[in-house]
């Protein structure tokens, strides 16, 4: 049987670049950090095995947001604040966080 998604908020694969992240210590401060999915309440993105963060950790982060026909022509920011609820081994390396947003997203477009 089939367990039911819980999830308040729908998911979205999108792919956007952490251009800042702030409260991890990263085994490297020039990681390449991308979202795997984001949705109104949090975000998911993998992070290098050596990094797990502990659960309620915690951010701040920067994402960048790239042009796009609706929204902007030139892109934008999107900045905003969460915690650490989830960590689990990442598909291809390294560790998946989940992130629920500890108050809306601020664009700045």
């Amino acid at each position: 049987m089939r367990q039911a998604d819980r999830r308040r908020f729908r998911r979205t694969k999108l792919r956007l670049r952490l251009a800042r992240l702030e409260g991890l210590r990263l085994v490297t401060e020039t990681a390449d950090l991308w979202t795997a999915d984001v949705s109104a309440g949090g975000m998911c993105f993998c992070l290098p095995l050596d990094a797990e963060p502990e659960l309620g950790t915690s951010l701040t982060f920067e994402l960048s947001v790239p042009p796009g026909e609706g929204y902007s022509s030139s892109g934008g920011k999107a900045r905003g604040s969460g915690k650490v609820v989830r960590t689990q081994p990442a598909p291809t390396m390294g560790v998946g966080v989940a992130v629920e947003f500890t108050k809306p997203l601020a664009l700045d477009f």
